[in-house]
This record gives structure tokens, sequence and C-alpha cells, in this order.
């Protein structure tokens, strides 16, 4: 795949472009776009950029490295990275919805997890492009790889997050975090998901992050409450170095 193109577009710039499309469709509707709109409004801004007629990368036609829910993986050893790309029409799950809400996740979404995770971890993910493909569109990053093992203890990560402010609360049946203050929610916080560094940070790698707002948010913040520990001193920034996870 020639990523020359889509690197000329930043990952946060293609998302705030984006998002102003869907509150463009939420103000001339009166209410919130759902999973479909977004779908088309991200389509529509791909074929605008181009992305579609990109060639696909050629890990794609080869056994992957790994797979989880939400990806197939290749590791890049040139370059000590790996290449994510999404199942047909699948884009992850949100942390939390409306009642009247798709769970899953729209291409949009997606990005915003990823720009979060870039702003918030010192992730330096790329976005590629996309590969359209008979059984749906599938979204293209690439990913430093870190050097590192998974987390040994689920306090550990509990301890992570709630050592930086983050409160946790439960969404549907799952351990979920809030930043009450940047209104901000991360799930699948699993060990996984956690690396732990020679140096004893741990960097995450894959996490859910949704900027949660209006009732959406208040609600959010009935259900968390600041656990009753003294913080740690925040946490640096991880490196995001060579091992494959």
């Amino acid at each position: 795949m020639d990523h020359s193109r889509s690197a000329r577009i930043p990952l946060q710039a293609c998302v705030e472009e984006l998002r102003r499309r869907c509150q463009a469709a939420s103000r001339f509707q009166g209410g919130h776009t759902h999973f479909l709109e977004e779908l088309r409004i991200f389509r529509e801004y791909a074929a605008e950029q181009g992305w579609a007629q990109l060639p696909p990368p050629p890990e794609l036609t080869l056994a992957p490295s790994d797979q989880g829910n939400e990806h197939q993986v290749w590791f890049r050893e040139s370059s000590r990275t790996f290449l994510k790309a999404t199942w047909p029409g699948f884009f992850g799950l949100k942390v939390v919805h409306r009642p009247d809400e798709d769970p899953c996740a729209s291409p949009i979404d997606y990005l915003e997890r990823w720009h979060w995770h870039n702003l918030l971890f010192a992730d330096q993910l790329r976005f590629l492009g996309v590969h359209e493909t008979t059984a749906g569109l599938r979204l293209l990053v690439e990913q430093p790889a870190v050097a590192g093992t998974p987390a040994a203890h689920e306090h550990q990560i509990r301890d992570f997050f709630v050592g930086n402010g983050w409160q946790p609360f439960h969404a549907d049946g799952e351990l979920a975090y809030l930043d009450p203050v940047n209104g901000l929610a991360i799930s699948d916080a699993h060990r996984g998901n956690l690396i732990l560094m020679p140096d004893g940070l741990l960097a995450p790698i894959d996490l859910r992050v949704q900027r949660l707002t209006d009732s959406l948010l208040e609600t959010v913040k009935s259900l968390a409450k600041p656990p009753n520990i003294v913080p740690n001193s925040p946490a640096e920034p991880p490196s995001r170095r060579e091992k494959p996870r």
C-alpha cells in the first residue's frame, strides 16, 4: 500500500473533519447520528480522499501473525511495527452507549479511539487507509511494537488507571474507567492489552477509548466512584519499543 497520501492527513485532522460532518448531520436531523449514518459519512470522506483506490498492503494476502475480536495483525520486522486490519464491516465496540444506540463502533468512533490513544499514552499509531472487500470495509492502521510482557496482575492495571486519576465503573458487566475531567471512558483493559515494559511502566496498546458528552457523561459520572486510595505519582508516558507482543 502506498502510505504517502494517507500520511498527509494527520489522524487528528481526519477525526476532526469527520466529527464536524457528524455534527452537521445531527443539527440537520435534530438527533444523534447512528452507525449507518456515520458509516455513510466515513465512506463519502474516504472516497473524497481516494483511500479506497490505494492498493492494499501485501500482508493481507498472508496468514496473520495474530488475530483477535477486532483485528487481524501482521508483524513488520523491518519497521518493528504491527499492521492491524479490522475485520470486514466491524470496527470494535463502544465503551458505553445509549439504550437506543448500536453498541458497535462506527469507523469514525474507531479512528477517534486511536486519536485519543495516541494523546493519552504517547502512542504513535498511524492510520493508513481503507480496504474494500466483498464482506465489508476494513480500516488499516500501523502501530509501533512494545518491548515487554503482558501485565502480570489485574491489580497492576487498576493501580495504573486509578493512580492517574481514572475512576472505575462497570459497563456491560466489564470493568471500565472514567476520566471525569476530560469526559473520557476506557474499557477492554485486560492483561493482554497492557504491556509491562522492562522499566516497570505499563504501556496500553489496544484499549477502547470513547469521549462522552451530554447525558451519557452524566450517567457514567453517577456510576463511577473515586476510589478510596491515595493516587500514585502520574505515570510517565510509555515509550514505544521493538518487541512484538
